[in-house]
């Protein structure tokens, strides 16, 4: 299978908003699962909720949503689509490393790796 440079960045988005959701979680876990539940299993709320979004939006250039587009993202992997399809058409761009680095060491963690 030939991946295109899309694709590869597609496959980039995963670990970063991983990372970001299981840093900025109120309820910690050893590691976050795509079907993990952003309120209900990981405790987001309304603010923590507001800081992953301007953390993501800050970081890949994203358009800021509505709410209605907010609420249909239930579960970490939904937010991960959302962020790989932004970027898969356009709308959104992968961030430098050092951009990424340097957002995770805000909070004292290494950034991710791919």
């Amino acid at each position: 299978m030939t991946h295109t440079p899309a694709a590869l960045g597609a496959e980039a988005v995963s670990p970063v908003v991983c990372g970001m959701v299981r840093l900025i979680a109120p309820r910690k876990v050893d590691q976050v699962e795509p079907d993990h539940r952003l309120v209900g299993d990981l405790g987001f709320h309304s603010l923590v909720l507001a800081e992953l979004g301007y953390n993501l939006e800050d970081l890949y250039g994203l358009r800021v949503l509505t709410p209605e587009e907010t609420m249909k993202l239930e579960r970490v992997r939904d937010v991960v689509e959302f962020v790989r399809t932004e970027v898969a058409d356009g709308r959104a761009q992968l961030p430098p490393d050092d951009e990424v680095a340097a957002l995770f060491a805000r909070y004292g963690a290494d950034a991710p790796t791919a």
